[in-house]
């Protein structure tokens, strides 16, 4: 499996972003998301879907809502196998 995802430690918490395809962010594929991710990313686990307007992430909201203030070029995006 590939994706693309991000590991991020900011004001104490360090979580994981996995980027997925338009129309699967779902609250479903976030519980999949979280239990199926490697064990080396930090939970919680933030789904990040790409639209016309930018991101849209789901998951814990504080995070939610401090990823809605960075750019998504802020973000350490890397490819991931497993």
């Amino acid at each position: 499996m590939e994706f693309t995802g991000a590991i991020i430690k900011e004001q104490g918490v360090t979580f994981s972003i996995i980027q997925v395809k338009p129309g699967a962010l779902t609250q479903d594929n976030l519980l999949k998301a979280q239990s199926s991710a490697p064990n080396n990313f930090p939970r919680p686990v933030i789904l990040a879907e790409q639209t016309s307007n930018g991101y849209q992430y789901l998951g814990r909201q504080d995070i939610v809502n401090f990823l809605s203030s960075v750019y998504p070029e802020q973000i350490p995006w890397s490819n991931y196998t497993v």
